[in-house]
């Protein structure tokens, strides 16, 4: 699968995070990571990361390894209902 343009759909979607937590939260957003599995018209399946611009490569880990332990925990708790 072709990567896709990073820094425009960066944009895009910084940009859309940024306009739906101000609409529903009322804050402003600092940092960001998208996981996002994709498919082509060829039918290939692919997976990649966007951030925003200034994410370190630790703070994309430290965000991504937080959002895991959450929905591990999360779904643990799930399981005990």
């Amino acid at each position: 699968m072709t990567e896709p343009d990073g820094e425009a759909i960066a944009s895009e979607i910084g940009g859309a995070i940024a306009d739906v937590l101000a609409r529903h939260e009322g804050g402003f957003v600092t940092r960001w990571v998208a996981l996002v599995e994709a498919v082509n018209g060829a039918g290939e399946r692919g997976l990649w990361t966007t951030t925003s611009d200034d994410m370190t490569a630790w703070d994309t880990c430290g965000l991504l390894t937080h959002a895991l332990h959450m929905q591990q925990a999360q779904t643990i708790c799930g399981l005990r209902h």
